[in-house]
């Protein structure tokens, strides 16, 4: 055990830095049924990271990250807008069709790159095996930033997802709206060159989803979510350790398997109260 905690000092310390507030906004994508914008959002900044990669920059240069902030920050802002003027046609579809669209587009950008099938891999399954404690302090710093500014707006953010009767319209939902996506772009760029894809989708839904097949409020929602990413990763991390996992898949279906499990055990206990629409200061 000593041996993991040493080799995994790294990964380990990313994953109780990272996946907390991925589980936040989680909580807001599953509540507001908009299930693949993290992934759409997370796609785009894997596109703006190929591009950067196949123009000759390192993937861990600041020209790489930039560029896929750009492509997040750009991603958030058309899907707020999108939401308007859809008539018959739903948001998820159009968020399908970014998602499609950016990932096929990577994979053309790195079909012309020497290494592109290897650089794609690494996209989606992430290096978060390879992160040391210090390239974390960083990352801790923006996050506690973007931490304090999604508190700021926790309250007026919960109605819009909870769909309540004092939710902010117009222009101040656009706002609202703008800030909340804008930060989970900074949040998946940042995250996507370490963790990988797939596990910036995994911290940002399961966790959420395990907890509301369990409880209706937000705030209990939040208390549920929050350990069961932490202990998932690190059980995660414990299996690609013990038994040469990839990392990143290994902390995916750790995950995927609570759910499942979760969901099993509440097929056999009789339902009481469904999930329903709550008033924002719970």
């Amino acid at each position: 055990m000593g041996d993991f905690f040493t080799l995994m000092s790294g990964p380990l310390l990313a994953s109780v830095v990272m996946s907390p507030v991925h589980c936040l906004f989680g909580l807001h994508i599953v509540r507001r049924g908009v299930i693949f914008i993290d992934l759409a959002v997370a796609q785009m900044a894997a596109l703006g990271m190929a591009i950067a990669v196949a123009g000759g920059h390192d993937v861990y240069s600041s020209q790489t990250y930039w560029l896929a902030l750009a492509f997040a920050l750009g991603t958030a802002i058309a899907i707020s807008l999108t939401r308007f003027k859809l008539g018959r046609v739903p948001h998820e579809a159009i968020i399908g069709i970014i998602f499609v669209l950016a990932s096929a587009l990577g994979i053309v950008v790195l079909e012309k790159s020497p290494h592109g099938p290897e650089e794609l891999k690494g996209m989606m399954s992430g290096s978060i095996l390879f992160v040391q404690p210090a390239d974390m302090q960083t990352t801790a710093i923006a996050y506690g930033l973007i931490l304090v500014i999604a508190i700021l707006v926790w309250k007026p953010t919960a109605a819009i997802s909870l769909n309540s009767p004092e939710a902010p319209t117009g222009t101040k939902r656009v706002l609202i709206d703008f800030i909340f996506y804008g930060l989970l772009a900074f949040v998946v760029a940042s995250s996507v060159k370490i963790a990988g894809v797939l596990v910036v989708f995994t911290w940002l839904v399961m966790p959420p989803v395990a907890a509301f097949l369990w409880v209706s409020k937000m705030k209990h929602a939040v208390i549920a979510s929050l350990p069961i990413a932490i202990v998932g990763s690190v059980i995660g991390l414990w299996i690609s350790f013990k038994y040469d996992w990839p990392t990143g898949p290994a902390i995916v279906v750790v995950l995927g398997g609570i759910v499942a499990a979760l969901y099993l055990v509440k097929l056999f206990v009789p339902e009481k109260d469904a999930i329903d629409a709550e008033a924002v200061h719970t």
